[in-house]
Protein backbone atom coordinates (compact mmCIF):
# COMPACT_ATOMS: atom_id res chain seq x y z
CA UNK A 1 0.00 0.00 0.00
CA UNK A 2 1.70 3.18 -1.20
CA UNK A 3 -0.48 5.50 0.86
CA UNK A 4 -0.30 3.54 4.10
CA UNK A 5 3.10 4.70 5.37
CA UNK A 6 2.47 8.49 5.25
CA UNK A 7 -1.02 7.96 6.70
CA UNK A 8 0.38 5.96 9.63
CA UNK A 9 3.15 8.53 10.16
CA UNK A 10 0.59 11.29 10.33
CA UNK A 11 -1.58 9.31 12.76
CA UNK A 12 1.47 8.57 14.92
CA UNK A 13 2.50 12.22 15.16
CA UNK A 14 -1.01 13.42 15.96
CA UNK A 15 -1.59 10.61 18.46
CA UNK A 16 1.65 11.43 20.29
CA UNK A 17 0.47 15.02 20.57
CA UNK A 18 -2.87 13.91 21.99
CA UNK A 19 -1.22 11.53 24.45
CA UNK A 20 1.11 14.37 25.53
CA UNK A 21 -1.92 16.57 26.26
CA UNK A 22 -3.60 13.82 28.26
CA UNK A 23 -0.33 13.24 30.14
CA UNK A 24 -0.13 16.94 30.94
CA UNK A 25 -3.69 16.93 32.29
CA UNK A 26 -2.95 13.88 34.44
CA UNK A 27 0.21 15.54 35.79
CA UNK A 28 -1.69 18.73 36.61
CA UNK A 29 -4.42 16.75 38.36
CA UNK A 30 -1.85 14.84 40.48
CA UNK A 31 -0.09 18.03 41.52
CA UNK A 32 -3.32 19.70 42.67
CA UNK A 33 -4.80 16.62 44.30
CA UNK A 34 -1.72 16.26 46.49
CA UNK A 35 -1.90 19.80 47.88
CA UNK A 36 -3.28 21.08 51.17
CA UNK A 37 -6.83 20.67 52.37
CA UNK A 38 -7.84 24.11 51.01
CA UNK A 39 -6.88 23.04 47.49
CA UNK A 40 -8.65 19.73 47.96
CA UNK A 41 -11.80 21.58 48.97
CA UNK A 42 -11.48 23.71 45.84
CA UNK A 43 -11.08 20.55 43.74
CA UNK A 44 -14.20 19.04 45.28
CA UNK A 45 -16.11 22.22 44.56
CA UNK A 46 -14.87 22.14 40.95
CA UNK A 47 -16.03 18.55 40.53
CA UNK A 48 -19.45 19.34 42.02
CA UNK A 49 -19.93 22.33 39.70
CA UNK A 50 -18.83 20.25 36.70
CA UNK A 51 -21.22 17.44 37.66
CA UNK A 52 -24.07 19.95 37.84
CA UNK A 53 -23.23 21.09 34.30
CA UNK A 54 -23.18 17.46 33.16
CA UNK A 55 -26.58 16.74 34.70
CA UNK A 56 -28.10 19.79 32.98
CA UNK A 57 -26.73 18.86 29.56
CA UNK A 58 -29.26 17.70 26.98
CA UNK A 59 -27.67 14.33 26.30
CA UNK A 60 -28.20 10.62 26.81
CA UNK A 61 -28.52 9.75 30.54
CA UNK A 62 -25.97 6.92 30.15
CA UNK A 63 -23.41 9.41 28.82
CA UNK A 64 -24.14 11.72 31.75
CA UNK A 65 -23.70 8.86 34.23
CA UNK A 66 -20.35 7.87 32.74
CA UNK A 67 -19.05 11.43 32.96
CA UNK A 68 -20.33 11.89 36.52
CA UNK A 69 -18.54 8.77 37.75
CA UNK A 70 -15.37 9.70 35.86
CA UNK A 71 -15.37 13.21 37.33
CA UNK A 72 -16.03 12.05 40.87
CA UNK A 73 -13.26 9.42 40.69
CA UNK A 74 -10.71 11.83 39.17
CA UNK A 75 -11.97 15.34 40.01
CA UNK A 76 -9.30 17.49 38.33
CA UNK A 77 -8.51 15.28 35.33
CA UNK A 78 -12.17 14.34 34.82
CA UNK A 79 -13.35 17.95 35.05
CA UNK A 80 -10.70 19.23 32.66
CA UNK A 81 -11.37 16.45 30.18
CA UNK A 82 -15.10 17.11 30.32
CA UNK A 83 -14.55 20.83 29.71
CA UNK A 84 -12.46 19.97 26.64
CA UNK A 85 -14.45 17.02 25.29
CA UNK A 86 -17.77 16.56 27.03
CA UNK A 87 -19.79 19.72 26.67
CA UNK A 88 -21.60 21.31 23.76
CA UNK A 89 -19.50 24.49 23.70
CA UNK A 90 -16.45 23.11 21.81
CA UNK A 91 -18.77 22.00 19.00
CA UNK A 92 -20.36 25.40 18.45
CA UNK A 93 -18.36 26.29 15.30
CA UNK A 94 -19.12 22.92 13.70
CA UNK A 95 -22.79 23.16 14.63
CA UNK A 96 -23.09 26.66 13.17
CA UNK A 97 -21.54 25.57 9.86
CA UNK A 98 -23.76 22.50 9.54
CA UNK A 99 -26.86 24.49 10.49
CA UNK A 100 -26.03 27.01 7.76
CA UNK A 101 -25.69 24.23 5.20
CA UNK A 102 -29.01 22.65 6.16
CA UNK A 103 -30.76 26.02 6.21
CA UNK A 104 -29.82 26.65 2.58
CA UNK A 105 -31.66 23.48 1.51
CA UNK A 106 -34.58 23.75 3.91
CA UNK A 107 -37.11 24.78 1.27
CA UNK A 108 -36.26 21.75 -0.89
CA UNK A 109 -37.31 19.23 1.75
CA UNK A 110 -40.80 17.79 1.39
CA UNK A 111 -43.21 17.21 4.26
CA UNK A 112 -46.65 15.59 4.13
CA UNK A 113 -47.63 15.07 0.50
CA UNK A 114 -49.73 12.81 -1.68
CA UNK A 115 -47.46 9.82 -1.02
CA UNK A 116 -47.85 10.25 2.71
CA UNK A 117 -51.64 10.47 2.41
CA UNK A 118 -51.77 7.31 0.30
CA UNK A 119 -49.64 5.49 2.86
CA UNK A 120 -52.12 6.61 5.52
CA UNK A 121 -55.02 5.10 3.59
CA UNK A 122 -53.16 1.83 3.03
CA UNK A 123 -51.73 1.38 6.53
CA UNK A 124 -52.36 3.92 9.26
CA UNK A 125 -49.88 2.22 11.60
CA UNK A 126 -47.02 2.67 9.12
CA UNK A 127 -48.17 6.21 8.43
CA UNK A 128 -47.95 7.03 12.14
CA UNK A 129 -44.41 5.63 12.22
CA UNK A 130 -43.48 7.74 9.19
CA UNK A 131 -44.85 10.93 10.80
CA UNK A 132 -41.86 11.23 13.13
CA UNK A 133 -39.47 11.61 10.19
CA UNK A 134 -41.96 13.66 8.18
CA UNK A 135 -42.17 16.18 11.02
CA UNK A 136 -38.39 16.53 10.72
CA UNK A 137 -38.90 17.27 6.99
CA UNK A 138 -37.77 13.87 5.75
CA UNK A 139 -40.60 13.14 3.35
CA UNK A 140 -42.20 9.95 2.10
CA UNK A 141 -41.64 9.23 -1.60
CA UNK A 142 -43.39 7.09 -4.19
CA UNK A 143 -42.18 6.49 -7.75
CA UNK A 144 -39.02 5.06 -6.27
CA UNK A 145 -37.61 1.63 -6.97
CA UNK A 146 -35.20 0.08 -4.49
CA UNK A 147 -32.69 -2.71 -5.06
CA UNK A 148 -31.15 -4.58 -2.16
CA UNK A 149 -27.58 -5.91 -2.20
CA UNK A 150 -26.56 -8.57 0.30
CA UNK A 151 -22.81 -7.88 0.05
CA UNK A 152 -20.26 -5.34 -1.06
CA UNK A 153 -19.16 -7.46 -3.99
CA UNK A 154 -22.77 -7.36 -5.26
CA UNK A 155 -23.19 -3.63 -4.75
CA UNK A 156 -19.89 -2.31 -6.12
CA UNK A 157 -20.43 -3.31 -9.79
CA UNK A 158 -23.86 -1.67 -9.64
CA UNK A 159 -22.29 1.49 -8.25
CA UNK A 160 -19.73 1.60 -11.08
CA UNK A 161 -22.45 0.96 -13.64
CA UNK A 162 -24.52 3.90 -12.42
CA UNK A 163 -21.45 6.14 -12.29
CA UNK A 164 -20.85 5.40 -15.98
CA UNK A 165 -24.41 6.57 -16.73
CA UNK A 166 -23.92 9.92 -14.94
CA UNK A 167 -24.64 12.99 -17.07
CA UNK A 168 -24.70 15.92 -14.62
CA UNK A 169 -23.11 15.14 -11.27
CA UNK A 170 -21.73 12.45 -8.97
CA UNK A 171 -21.64 13.08 -5.21
CA UNK A 172 -19.84 10.72 -2.83
CA UNK A 173 -19.64 10.81 0.97
CA UNK A 174 -17.86 8.02 2.91
CA UNK A 175 -16.45 7.35 6.36
CA UNK A 176 -13.49 5.19 5.29
CA UNK A 177 -11.41 5.53 2.14
CA UNK A 178 -8.54 3.06 1.78
CA UNK A 179 -5.94 2.50 -0.91
CA UNK A 180 -6.60 -0.65 -2.94
CA UNK A 181 -8.48 -2.10 -5.89
CA UNK A 182 -11.87 -0.69 -4.91
CA UNK A 183 -10.59 2.87 -4.50
CA UNK A 184 -8.46 2.62 -7.65
CA UNK A 185 -11.36 1.50 -9.84
CA UNK A 186 -13.66 4.09 -8.33
CA UNK A 187 -11.24 6.99 -8.78
CA UNK A 188 -10.48 5.94 -12.37
CA UNK A 189 -14.22 6.01 -13.13
CA UNK A 190 -14.68 9.38 -11.42
CA UNK A 191 -11.69 10.92 -13.19
CA UNK A 192 -13.03 9.74 -16.53
CA UNK A 193 -16.48 11.23 -15.84
CA UNK A 194 -14.94 14.50 -14.66
CA UNK A 195 -13.12 14.79 -17.99
CA UNK A 196 -16.47 14.32 -19.72
CA UNK A 197 -17.78 17.39 -17.89
CA UNK A 198 -19.67 15.66 -15.09
CA UNK A 199 -19.50 17.52 -11.74
CA UNK A 200 -17.79 15.18 -9.25
CA UNK A 201 -17.65 15.93 -5.52
CA UNK A 202 -16.23 13.76 -2.74
CA UNK A 203 -16.39 14.05 1.07
CA UNK A 204 -14.53 11.59 3.28
CA UNK A 205 -14.18 11.56 7.03
CA UNK A 206 -10.66 12.42 8.10
CA UNK A 207 -10.64 10.29 11.25
CA UNK A 208 -12.18 7.32 9.47
CA UNK A 209 -9.45 7.45 6.83
CA UNK A 210 -6.52 8.52 8.99
CA UNK A 211 -4.85 5.09 8.78
CA UNK A 212 -5.42 4.72 5.06
CA UNK A 213 -4.80 8.00 3.23
CA UNK A 214 -2.23 10.73 3.90
CA UNK A 215 -2.98 14.28 4.98
CA UNK A 216 -4.05 16.32 1.96
CA UNK A 217 -5.25 13.31 -0.05
CA UNK A 218 -8.11 15.47 -1.27
CA UNK A 219 -5.65 17.59 -3.25
CA UNK A 220 -4.63 14.53 -5.24
CA UNK A 221 -8.27 13.93 -6.11
CA UNK A 222 -8.72 17.57 -7.10
CA UNK A 223 -5.82 17.22 -9.53
CA UNK A 224 -7.95 14.56 -11.23
CA UNK A 225 -10.91 16.94 -11.50
CA UNK A 226 -12.67 15.62 -8.39
CA UNK A 227 -13.71 18.35 -5.96
CA UNK A 228 -12.99 17.04 -2.48
CA UNK A 229 -12.51 17.81 1.19
CA UNK A 230 -11.99 15.78 4.35
CA UNK A 231 -14.62 16.27 7.02
CA UNK A 232 -13.57 17.49 10.47
CA UNK A 233 -9.77 17.10 10.06
CA UNK A 234 -8.07 14.99 12.71
CA UNK A 235 -5.99 17.48 14.70
CA UNK A 236 -3.70 17.09 17.74
CA UNK A 237 -6.18 18.91 19.98
CA UNK A 238 -8.37 17.39 22.68
CA UNK A 239 -11.78 18.58 21.57
CA UNK A 240 -15.41 17.46 21.57
CA UNK A 241 -15.48 18.09 17.82
CA UNK A 242 -13.12 15.14 17.29
CA UNK A 243 -15.97 12.92 18.52
CA UNK A 244 -18.32 14.00 15.75
CA UNK A 245 -17.45 11.93 12.69
CA UNK A 246 -19.18 11.67 9.32
CA UNK A 247 -20.19 7.99 9.34
CA UNK A 248 -22.55 8.35 6.36
CA UNK A 249 -22.18 6.41 3.11
CA UNK A 250 -23.78 8.15 0.15
CA UNK A 251 -23.38 7.88 -3.60
CA UNK A 252 -25.85 10.26 -5.32
CA UNK A 253 -26.01 10.58 -9.10
CA UNK A 254 -28.04 13.12 -11.12
CA UNK A 255 -30.83 13.09 -8.47
CA UNK A 256 -31.84 9.96 -10.35
CA UNK A 257 -30.21 7.22 -8.31
CA UNK A 258 -28.50 6.93 -4.91
CA UNK A 259 -26.78 4.26 -2.83
CA UNK A 260 -26.43 3.90 0.92
CA UNK A 261 -25.72 1.11 3.40
CA UNK A 262 -22.75 -0.22 5.33
CA UNK A 263 -20.19 -0.29 2.53
CA UNK A 264 -17.14 1.99 2.65
CA UNK A 265 -14.43 2.39 0.00
CA UNK A 266 -11.92 -0.29 1.02
CA UNK A 267 -11.10 -3.76 -0.29
CA UNK A 268 -12.39 -5.70 2.72
CA UNK A 269 -15.89 -4.38 1.99
CA UNK A 270 -15.92 -6.24 -1.34
CA UNK A 271 -13.99 -9.23 0.08
CA UNK A 272 -10.92 -8.65 -2.07
CA UNK A 273 -8.90 -8.97 1.10
CA UNK A 274 -9.74 -10.80 4.33
CA UNK A 275 -9.42 -9.10 7.69
CA UNK A 276 -11.93 -10.80 9.95
CA UNK A 277 -13.17 -13.73 7.91
CA UNK A 278 -15.93 -13.11 5.37
CA UNK A 279 -17.14 -9.49 5.44
CA UNK A 280 -20.95 -9.50 5.51
CA UNK A 281 -22.34 -6.15 4.46
CA UNK A 282 -25.38 -4.72 2.73
CA UNK A 283 -26.46 -1.77 0.60
CA UNK A 284 -29.51 -0.39 -1.17
CA UNK A 285 -29.92 1.46 -4.44
CA UNK A 286 -32.69 4.08 -4.54
CA UNK A 287 -33.87 4.96 -8.04
CA UNK A 288 -36.45 7.65 -8.76
CA UNK A 289 -37.97 10.47 -6.72
CA UNK A 290 -36.47 9.34 -3.41
CA UNK A 291 -32.94 9.75 -4.76
CA UNK A 292 -33.35 13.54 -4.45
CA UNK A 293 -33.27 13.22 -0.68
CA UNK A 294 -29.72 11.86 -0.75
CA UNK A 295 -28.63 14.69 -3.04
CA UNK A 296 -29.95 17.15 -0.44
CA UNK A 297 -28.23 15.26 2.41
CA UNK A 298 -24.90 15.49 0.63
CA UNK A 299 -25.33 19.18 -0.20
CA UNK A 300 -26.24 19.95 3.43
CA UNK A 301 -22.72 19.01 4.46
CA UNK A 302 -21.04 20.34 1.32
CA UNK A 303 -22.58 23.80 1.76
CA UNK A 304 -21.47 23.85 5.39
CA UNK A 305 -17.86 24.09 4.19
CA UNK A 306 -17.85 24.71 0.43
CA UNK A 307 -19.78 26.68 -2.24
CA UNK A 308 -21.91 28.45 0.35
CA UNK A 309 -23.51 30.76 -2.24
CA UNK A 310 -24.54 28.00 -4.62
CA UNK A 311 -28.23 27.16 -5.16
CA UNK A 312 -29.07 23.45 -4.95
CA UNK A 313 -31.96 23.80 -7.43
CA UNK A 314 -29.84 22.88 -10.46
CA UNK A 315 -28.95 19.53 -8.86
CA UNK A 316 -32.54 18.58 -8.05
CA UNK A 317 -33.97 18.54 -11.55
CA UNK A 318 -34.58 15.10 -12.97
CA UNK A 319 -36.87 13.39 -15.41
CA UNK A 320 -40.24 12.27 -14.11
CA UNK A 321 -40.40 8.52 -13.59
CA UNK A 322 -43.12 6.07 -12.73
CA UNK A 323 -42.46 2.82 -10.92
CA UNK A 324 -45.46 0.61 -10.26
CA UNK A 325 -46.01 -1.32 -7.03
CA UNK A 326 -42.74 -0.24 -5.42
CA UNK A 327 -44.18 0.90 -2.11
CA UNK A 328 -42.85 3.91 -0.25
CA UNK A 329 -39.40 5.09 0.80
CA UNK A 330 -38.34 7.63 3.41
CA UNK A 331 -34.63 8.61 3.40
CA UNK A 332 -33.36 10.38 6.51
CA UNK A 333 -30.21 11.75 8.13
CA UNK A 334 -29.07 12.14 11.73
CA UNK A 335 -26.72 14.73 13.19
CA UNK A 336 -25.06 14.72 16.63
CA UNK A 337 -25.31 18.49 16.81
CA UNK A 338 -28.95 18.66 17.88
CA UNK A 339 -31.01 17.10 20.68
CA UNK A 340 -32.78 14.50 18.51
CA UNK A 341 -31.37 10.95 18.22
CA UNK A 342 -33.10 10.30 14.91
CA UNK A 343 -31.45 6.97 14.10
CA UNK A 344 -32.21 5.49 17.50
CA UNK A 345 -35.79 6.76 17.38
CA UNK A 346 -36.37 5.04 14.03
CA UNK A 347 -35.27 1.76 15.62
CA UNK A 348 -37.31 2.38 18.77
CA UNK A 349 -40.42 3.05 16.71
CA UNK A 350 -39.97 -0.17 14.73
CA UNK A 351 -39.29 -2.29 17.82
CA UNK A 352 -42.23 -0.84 19.74
CA UNK A 353 -44.62 -1.34 16.82
CA UNK A 354 -43.50 -4.85 15.81
CA UNK A 355 -46.32 -7.38 16.18
CA UNK A 356 -44.86 -10.63 14.83
CA UNK A 357 -41.11 -10.25 14.37
CA UNK A 358 -38.19 -7.89 14.01
CA UNK A 359 -34.79 -9.02 12.70
CA UNK A 360 -31.77 -6.76 13.15
CA UNK A 361 -28.25 -6.56 11.70
CA UNK A 362 -25.64 -4.71 13.77
CA UNK A 363 -21.84 -4.92 14.04
CA UNK A 364 -21.96 -3.56 17.59
CA UNK A 365 -24.72 -4.24 20.10
CA UNK A 366 -24.33 -1.58 22.81
CA UNK A 367 -27.85 -0.22 23.26
CA UNK A 368 -28.74 2.47 25.74
CA UNK A 369 -31.40 1.93 28.41
CA UNK A 370 -34.35 2.91 26.20
CA UNK A 371 -33.44 0.65 23.29
CA UNK A 372 -32.40 -2.22 25.55
CA UNK A 373 -35.73 -1.99 27.39
CA UNK A 374 -37.69 -1.83 24.13
CA UNK A 375 -35.99 -4.97 22.78
CA UNK A 376 -36.64 -6.85 26.03
CA UNK A 377 -40.26 -5.72 26.20
CA UNK A 378 -40.92 -6.72 22.59
CA UNK A 379 -39.56 -10.21 23.24
CA UNK A 380 -41.61 -10.55 26.43
CA UNK A 381 -44.74 -9.63 24.46
CA UNK A 382 -44.09 -12.57 22.15
CA UNK A 383 -42.46 -10.71 19.26
CA UNK A 384 -39.76 -12.80 17.55
CA UNK A 385 -36.69 -10.60 18.11
CA UNK A 386 -33.53 -11.81 16.38
CA UNK A 387 -30.24 -9.87 16.35
CA UNK A 388 -27.30 -10.88 14.14
CA UNK A 389 -23.84 -9.88 15.37
CA UNK A 390 -20.30 -10.73 14.20
CA UNK A 391 -18.71 -14.09 14.89
CA UNK A 392 -15.23 -12.62 14.41
CA UNK A 393 -14.89 -9.15 15.99
CA UNK A 394 -12.94 -6.23 14.55
CA UNK A 395 -12.48 -4.56 17.95
CA UNK A 396 -12.10 -6.91 20.92
CA UNK A 397 -12.98 -4.46 23.67
CA UNK A 398 -16.13 -3.38 21.81
CA UNK A 399 -17.00 -7.05 21.32
CA UNK A 400 -16.65 -7.55 25.06
CA UNK A 401 -19.00 -4.61 25.61
CA UNK A 402 -21.48 -6.24 23.25
CA UNK A 403 -21.32 -9.50 25.23
CA UNK A 404 -22.02 -7.61 28.45
CA UNK A 405 -25.58 -6.99 27.18
CA UNK A 406 -26.30 -10.63 26.33
CA UNK A 407 -27.60 -11.74 29.72
CA UNK A 408 -30.43 -9.22 30.03
CA UNK A 409 -31.48 -9.56 26.40
CA UNK A 410 -31.38 -13.36 26.27
CA UNK A 411 -33.15 -13.76 29.59
CA UNK A 412 -35.94 -11.58 28.19
CA UNK A 413 -36.34 -13.81 25.14
CA UNK A 414 -34.26 -11.91 22.59
CA UNK A 415 -32.41 -14.31 20.28
CA UNK A 416 -28.82 -13.31 19.48
CA UNK A 417 -26.92 -15.00 16.68
CA UNK A 418 -23.23 -14.76 15.84
CA UNK A 419 -22.18 -14.96 12.19
CA UNK A 420 -19.59 -17.74 12.28
CA UNK A 421 -17.96 -17.10 8.84
CA UNK A 422 -16.70 -13.66 9.86
CA UNK A 423 -17.62 -10.06 10.54
CA UNK A 424 -21.10 -8.56 10.16
CA UNK A 425 -20.91 -4.93 9.08
CA UNK A 426 -24.46 -4.85 7.67
CA UNK A 427 -26.89 -2.51 9.42
CA UNK A 428 -30.66 -2.39 9.48
CA UNK A 429 -33.87 -4.14 10.41
CA UNK A 430 -36.92 -5.78 8.86
CA UNK A 431 -40.26 -6.25 10.62
CA UNK A 432 -43.62 -7.91 10.00
CA UNK A 433 -43.07 -8.12 6.21
CA UNK A 434 -44.12 -4.46 5.86
CA UNK A 435 -41.22 -2.27 7.01
CA UNK A 436 -37.44 -2.35 6.80
CA UNK A 437 -34.51 0.03 7.13
CA UNK A 438 -30.99 -0.01 5.71
CA UNK A 439 -28.28 2.55 6.25
CA UNK A 440 -25.22 3.38 8.31
CA UNK A 441 -26.52 3.18 11.90
CA UNK A 442 -24.94 0.79 14.40
CA UNK A 443 -26.65 0.01 17.70
CA UNK A 444 -24.04 1.74 19.81
CA UNK A 445 -23.50 5.16 21.38
CA UNK A 446 -21.14 6.25 18.59
CA UNK A 447 -23.82 5.97 15.92
CA UNK A 448 -26.78 6.98 18.06
CA UNK A 449 -25.21 10.01 19.76
CA UNK A 450 -21.88 11.10 18.25
CA UNK A 451 -21.85 10.46 14.48
CA UNK A 452 -23.48 11.90 11.40
CA UNK A 453 -25.58 9.03 9.98
CA UNK A 454 -28.12 8.29 7.28
CA UNK A 455 -30.56 5.60 6.27
CA UNK A 456 -33.72 4.80 4.37
CA UNK A 457 -36.98 3.31 5.67
CA UNK A 458 -39.08 1.21 3.29
CA UNK A 459 -42.82 0.72 3.72
CA UNK A 460 -44.69 -2.07 1.87
CA UNK A 461 -41.89 -2.24 -0.71
CA UNK A 462 -40.48 -5.34 -2.45
CA UNK A 463 -37.09 -4.59 -0.88
CA UNK A 464 -38.60 -5.51 2.53
CA UNK A 465 -38.99 -9.13 1.42
CA UNK A 466 -35.52 -9.18 -0.17
CA UNK A 467 -33.94 -7.94 3.05
CA UNK A 468 -35.83 -10.55 5.08
CA UNK A 469 -34.66 -13.30 2.73
CA UNK A 470 -31.05 -12.15 3.12
CA UNK A 471 -31.36 -12.21 6.91
CA UNK A 472 -32.86 -15.70 6.86
CA UNK A 473 -30.01 -16.94 4.66
CA UNK A 474 -27.50 -15.29 6.99
CA UNK A 475 -29.16 -16.89 10.02
CA UNK A 476 -28.57 -20.31 8.48
CA UNK A 477 -24.83 -19.59 8.77
CA UNK A 478 -25.09 -18.33 12.34
CA UNK A 479 -24.91 -19.90 15.76
CA UNK A 480 -27.47 -18.91 18.37
CA UNK A 481 -25.85 -17.68 21.57
CA UNK A 482 -27.28 -19.44 24.63
CA UNK A 483 -24.29 -20.10 26.87
CA UNK A 484 -23.23 -17.01 28.79
CA UNK A 485 -22.24 -18.79 32.01
CA UNK A 486 -18.65 -17.70 31.50
CA UNK A 487 -19.77 -14.15 32.21
CA UNK A 488 -20.84 -15.18 35.73
CA UNK A 489 -18.91 -14.71 38.91
CA UNK A 490 -17.75 -11.64 40.76
CA UNK A 491 -14.85 -10.69 38.50
CA UNK A 492 -16.76 -11.36 35.29
CA UNK A 493 -19.72 -9.33 36.47
CA UNK A 494 -17.45 -6.50 37.65
CA UNK A 495 -15.56 -6.44 34.33
CA UNK A 496 -18.76 -6.20 32.30
CA UNK A 497 -20.22 -3.59 34.65
CA UNK A 498 -17.15 -1.42 34.06
CA UNK A 499 -17.42 -1.93 30.30
CA UNK A 500 -21.06 -0.89 30.30
CA UNK A 501 -20.23 2.18 32.36
CA UNK A 502 -17.53 3.42 29.98
CA UNK A 503 -19.37 2.33 26.79
CA UNK A 504 -21.05 5.75 26.32
CA UNK A 505 -17.61 7.43 26.24
CA UNK A 506 -16.02 5.03 23.74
Amino acid sequence: MKLLKPAMNRFLVVSIALVAQIGFLIAVSKVFEGRASEVNNLIRALSVVTVLFVINEKSNPAIKMAWVVFILVTPVFGSLLYILMGGKRPRRHLRRAVDDGERKNYSYRITDGEASERLKKEDEGLYIQSKYLTNLRYGVYENTRAEYYASGEEAFPAMLEEIEKAEKFIFLEYFIVDDGEMLSRLVDALERKAKEGVEVRFIYDDMGSVFSVPFGYGKKLQEKGIKCFSFNPYLPVISAAMNNRDHRKILAIDSRVAFTGGINIADEYINKIEKYGYWKDNAVKIEGEGAKAFTIMFLDLWYAFRDKDEDAARFLENAEVTFENCGYVQPFADTPLDDDTVGENVYLSAVNNAKKYIYIYTPYLIPDYELNSALCLAAKKGVDVKIIVPGIPDKKIVYSMTKSYYRTLINSGVEIYKFNPGFVHAKGFVSDDVISCAGTINLDFRSMCHHFECGCVFYKAPVVGKMKKDMEETLSKCERITDFQRFDGFWGSTYHAILRLIAPLM
